[in-house]
């Protein structure tokens, strides 16, 4: 009898552990910025990645809510951009995707011909979730 007690409880165990785990934050992967050499005040950056979120409640109605984030790490406040809704408003399911954002006119701070930089962002979802910091790969900004 005693076998069979251990045996059920280690079913419940291995039911529970395989339960799917997720969380109430966004999530963003495979971050990408094109291209990685900008000439100052010329190219346009587009910065892109894949996001995925458990209760699909990226994305705003009203444009005066930002909830994306994009710093450039040789300035000290990051800019923050407006996400129309990725998924209806009450769907409350997974959802991902790609975003995208491009950035024009990257210029030289400082007084040398040449400049690195990276990009870090970060999403909010509606509840106030933000998703962990992700940095880009260096890129370079050049002033012909």
């Amino acid at each position: 009898m005693e076998i069979r007690r251990l045996i059920m409880i280690l079913l419940v165990v291995l039911i529970a552990s395989c339960k799917e785990e997720h969380s109430d934050f966004p999530e963003i992967t495979n971050l990408v910025v094109e291209p990685m050499l900008v000439e100052e005040f010329t190219d346009t950056v587009t910065i892109s990645f894949d996001y995925y979120d458990y209760n699909g409640d990226l994305g705003h109605l009203d444009p005066n809510v930002t909830s994306l984030s994009v710093k450039d790490s040789r300035l000290q406040f990051e800019d923050l951009y407006h996400v129309q809704p990725l998924a209806p408003i009450d769907a409350n399911v997974p959802i991902k995707g790609r975003l995208s954002v491009k950035l024009n006119n990257l210029f030289i701070l400082g007084n040398d011909s040449v400049e690195r930089l990276q990009f870090e962002v970060m999403i909010r979802d509606r509840d106030g979730h933000w998703s962990e910091l992700v940095e880009s790969d260096t890129i370079t900004v050049y002033r012909p």
